[in-house]
């Protein structure tokens, strides 16, 4: 079992679980949207899909699909189209191997997924990430903040920020008996092993910032992701929530959209500071699937599976994956796992913020995309140089 921790500021108090509530504001066609039975929808589309094809259907139908969506099928890792035995295969497909080239640079931060680019930037001090007017949502309720911590953390101290998400809080003890990692390929323990211990310059906790860019991934496109970085995942946090759309066009009527839907945080660290990977699920999205996960599972026809109420989250940790590492370590651009259809990828990491715009020498983190660019796998968002 997973540990259960919740986000309301008073757990004690009879009414901290409603004051923890996120409830959807926006236009009417917001609230209606709030009253249908989206997780349901989600979990019968779900089964839906893996009902087995008839194999003279298979090639008319993915190809249709493809021409709809414009999916790329010569990409794709199974030329017989027939070998898919339904179209939850097919949304989960493979690629062949060496069609996604992966940034070699140390520094660069990769696209873990195929997608568009809705945002990126530097994280407010007020903890706020976005920055398109509507399209703001606090770091704390998409990640899950530490208790007791708020004082510190709004003085906007980028060490004090990354505190509140480290794992465990107050339950570290109880977390040390949760774990629910599996053992990882021992390549991956060395090459990340080495990217951490690298002598590369690394500048100290005042100097850098947070940032966070923010993948869209439409039905079209290729489900899977991957590592954005090397680094070692620590834990993770199962957030139920709800399953809107998270089409461009509802994030920017549906304010804190991400952290009204169900989310799998992964936290942990690269060799710059804090790192942090969130898969958020969609309306049809019929699972996020962690494959080094041994107990996580999502799109449950519960509304909260954590049983705290929809300021919980379920908790748990990968620290014996790796006792060296003290998590599961991944290499850029290895697989992490992936979505049924089409959702939404944020990443939040630390990374050095050089000096003012004038200095030179200074290494810093510095994005290489527009918004509303489209990315693929292995593509560089950004790179310290």
């Amino acid at each position: 079992m997973t540990h259960l921790r919740s986000r309301s500021r008073n757990a004690t108090s009879p009414d901290s679980a409603s004051q923890s509530v996120v409830r959807p504001m926006g236009p009417w066609q917001v609230h209606v949207l709030s009253t249908l039975p989206l997780k349901a929808l989600s979990y019968y589309w779900g089964r839906f899909n893996e009902i087995p094809l008839p194999r003279a259907l298979r090639v008319p139908g993915f190809k249709l699909y493809a021409w709809i969506f414009g999916v790329n099928l010569t990409e794709v890792e199974k030329e017989d189209l027939r070998e898919y035995a339904n179209l939850a295969e097919f949304f989960y497909r493979r690629l062949k191997s060496g069609v996604r080239p992966i940034d070699g640079r140390a520094g660069a931060v990769v696209s873990p997924a195929d997608g568009r680019v809705l945002q990126f930037g530097v994280v407010h001090e007020g903890r706020m990430v976005g920055g398109v007017k509507g399209m703001e949502y606090s770091l704390d309720a998409l990640l899950g903040g530490k208790e007791g911590r708020g004082e510190e953390a709004e003085a906007g101290k980028v060490s004090t920020v990354v505190a509140r998400y480290e794992p465990g809080g107050d339950a570290g003890r109880e977390l040390a008996h949760t774990d629910v990692s599996t053992p990882p390929p021992p390549s991956s323990v060395t090459s990340v092993t080495a990217s951490l211990s690298s002598s590369w310059h690394s500048p100290p906790p005042s100097k850098n910032n947070l940032y966070f860019a923010v993948i869209y991934l439409a039905p079209g496109d290729y489900h899977r992701f991957h590592s954005p970085t090397n680094w070692v995942i620590e834990s993770r946090r199962h957030f139920p929530g709800e399953l809107y759309s998270v089409s461009p066009y509802l994030q920017s009527r549906l304010p804190g959209l991400f952290t009204l839907n169900e989310r799998v945080v992964l936290l942990g660290r690269w060799r710059y500071g804090m790192f942090s990977m969130t898969p958020v699920g969609a309306t049809n999205v019929g699972s996020i699937k962690v494959h080094f996960d041994r107990e996580l599972r999502t799109n449950s026809l519960a509304r909260d599976v954590t049983g705290l109420g929809s300021g919980g989250f379920a908790e748990a940790t990968y620290r014996g994956s790796s006792e060296l590492l003290g998590g599961h370590p991944m290499v850029k651009g290895g697989e992490m796992g992936g979505f049924n259809l089409g959702s939404t990828i944020v990443l939040v990491f630390e990374a050095p913020g050089g000096g003012g715009d004038g200095e030179k020498g200074k290494v810093r983190f510095r994005f290489l995309v527009k918004r509303g660019q489209r990315v693929k796998v292995g593509e560089a968002l950004g790179v310290v140089e």
